[in-house]
């Protein structure tokens, strides 16, 4: 990911930079509304345009001066706090840019804080294209005159709404990074997502501070607000040759408790990305009994059929630990979570960094279970010991099911074929205990198995 050259989104609150940034990746990865100060983190996408991979790049937008960190007219709505973090952020950014794209509010016209930005992006030494943005009409881009006052030169007219103007755009990128002895031209490639990890758990439970201790940068703004995540953050790393894609979320609360618009997308862009992952980090407060609504997590990624682990956070905060302590944590966990006794657990620290490294080497470990393809004879050798250790029951009458055959039709999770009697049926029970009787005996620890009845 380092080789793409690097394009910075940048512009004070509401000029539409995340809305641009969903038109040029053509996907709406960045939440957007019309509220100041949405965008809080950095959201990075990949875009191909004439030959040209490079990486995108969207900030939090805000009315700052950049060089002093002052903050200057900020919004009520926006808590001085994450505007100290918005500008950190920005700033490490804007040092690995390539190129700027600085947009502007075209129907607003040129503001004070746009000069105030202007001028100290200028400072930083780097390509800058300046952006109209909101340019719906002709006659609108008879109002860009003032905008020359930035001696960005004449600004390039779009529409990140409809998508007018953004073609015209990415041609001026790419023609500036052609010019640029960074960029790399390179065929055109598919980006892969590789192991894809989503955090989840309730607010405040230390998701994003998990994240940077992860990644060992601070990636994501960490603050003991409650919904200070709102986007689904994902990172790119690459640990022991493998690509992992690290999605933090927004914390979910109680549905109840949700009545801010932006929150109720939040939560559902947080549910979508943990039903399309690989493996989801459930985030415990191990400091806080664990809740109901903890528990309805769980249980929403048991259905989403994904690998789990529980992590257990703020380790730290458990005073007095002795040798059993962390037994007798996991047996408290477990009685929460009586369906998820095949998930494995890691009591970490993000604060102190304890054991967050290991997270992604379990990560890997249940990936490769997941891959798992298991011989037809080996399934069938190891259904007779089990029916011999347990017999099966029927689920409708007293005459037990005869199991004909067992053979694997799928992995990524692994998914299993049982041929019963034509006139046979079988508890359920007994298919909970053939799956947990399968991962023990070909090590699928961490792996939802599925086994699917075929008379």
């Amino acid at each position: 990911m380092k080789t793409l050259p690097k394009v910075v989104i940048i512009g004070r609150a509401n000029v539409g930079k995340s809305t641009l940034f969903n038109r040029l990746i053509e996907k709406p990865k960045a939440l957007t509304s019309k509220k100041a100060g949405t965008t809080r983190d950095i959201n990075i996408g990949q875009v191909y345009w004439q030959g040209i991979n490079f990486e995108l790049i969207d900030t939090g937008g805000i009315e700052t001066i950049i060089a002093s960190k002052k903050i200057k007219k900020l919004s009520p709505e926006l808590n001085i706090d994450f505007a100290l973090d918005i500008i950190n952020q920005t700033q490490a950014i804007l040092k690995q840019a390539d190129l700027i794209l600085f947009v502007v509010d075209i129907k607003t016209g040129l503001l004070p804080q746009d000069k105030e930005l202007c001028k100290n992006l200028k400072k930083l030494n780097k390509e800058i294209i300046l952006v109209a943005n909101k340019t719906d009409s002709q006659k609108q881009q008879e109002k860009a005159a003032e905008f020359f006052k930035l001696g960005l030169g004449a600004p390039i007219f779009v529409s990140a709404l409809n998508g007018s103007g953004t073609g015209d755009l990415l041609d001026v990128v790419v023609s500036k990074l052609k010019k640029i002895k960074k960029s790399r031209q390179a065929p055109k490639i598919e980006i892969e997502s590789g192991i894809k990890i989503t955090i989840i758990g309730k607010p405040n439970v230390g998701k994003s501070s998990l994240l940077n201790s992860i990644l060992g940068q601070e990636r994501v703004i960490v603050s003991p607000q409650p919904f200070t995540t709102r986007e689904a953050i994902d990172t790119q790393i690459i640990y022991n040759d493998q690509i992992f894609t690290l999605i933090d979320t927004a914390g979910i609360r109680k549905q109840s408790k949700i009545n801010r618009e932006l929150e109720k997308i939040s939560v559902k862009k947080s549910l979508e990305n943990a039903q399309k992952s690989d493996i989801c980090l459930l985030v415990l407060d191990i400091s806080q009994p664990i809740s109901v609504q903890d528990n309805k997590l769980s249980k929403l990624l048991l259905e989403a059929n994904v690998s789990i682990i529980i992590v257990a956070n703020k380790w730290d905060k458990i005073k007095d630990k002795e040798t059993n302590t962390q037994k007798k944590f996991e047996q408290y966990i477990y009685k929460n979570f009586p369906y998820l006794t095949w998930v494995p657990i890691t009591f970490t620290s993000a604060l102190t960094n304890k054991n967050t490294k290991k997270i992604l080497d379990l990560a890997l470990q249940i990936y490769q279970n997941r891959q798992i393809k298991v011989s037809e004879n080996a399934l069938n050798k190891f259904l007779k010991k089990a029916i011999k250790k347990h017999r099966p029951k029927s689920a409708k009458g007293a005459k037990p099911p005869y199991l004909q055959n067992l053979k694997q039709v799928k992995t990524n999770p692994p998914c299993f074929e049982l041929r019963i009697g034509k006139n046979d049926s079988l508890n359920q029970a007994y298919l909970k205990y053939l799956a947990n009787a399968l991962r023990e005996k070909f090590q699928l620890t961490g792996t939802p198995i599925q086994i699917n009845l075929k008379q």
